[in-house]
């Protein structure tokens, strides 16, 4: 088994992220500069909601989600490595919900962040999850995706107009 970051302990750490996420979005919601911005935020705040709600869900079952027995190896150091960061993404989704942005685009590069460790972590993630349950895992990480895909989306206009 995994020692400190074993598949259930991020779980844990997803439902905190996802709750942390939420809250910051709120916050960018309200402050945000842009309006596009804003309706953004928006909907990554609903977002965060349904995922930490997912997560809640998979860590109160875990005997359903997890796979109690794997084999270490090719996986373990990496989701070890994914996990660190990951804790660390935890921490600064928290520090960044007390202060503020210098503008859209620096809030916009930041949610980036967090996205992309999201679906690494999540993606790592899912060697450890059952089959049959690995779909519920997929949808969360195709919307991170899809997350990552509006954000910078959303920077290429802020950019260009200089919001």
């Amino acid at each position: 088994m995994l020692e400190k970051y074993n598949p259930g302990e991020i779980l844990k750490i997803a439902v905190e992220v996802e709750k942390n996420g939420k809250e910051l979005y709120a916050l960018l919601e309200v402050k945000s500069r842009d309006p596009q911005a804003g309706l953004l935020w928006a909907y990554l705040k609903q977002q965060e909601e349904v995922h930490q709600q997912t997560f809640q869900e998979m860590l109160s079952n875990q005997k359903d989600y997890l796979v109690v027995e794997f084999s270490t190896g090719e996986h373990e150091p990496y989701l070890k490595a994914i996990a660190s960061e990951y804790i660390f993404t935890q921490d600064l989704i928290k520090e960044h919900i007390g202060q503020e942005f210098k503008s859209d685009s620096e809030a916009i590069d930041f949610g980036i962040s967090v996205e992309k460790i999201s679906i690494l972590t999540y993606s790592a993630l899912r060697e450890y999850i059952n089959k049959n349950k690995q779909p519920v895992l997929d949808k969360v990480i195709d919307e991170e995706k899809n997350h990552l895909a509006k954000l910078k989306s959303l920077k290429r206009t802020i950019d260009h107009t200089g919001i």
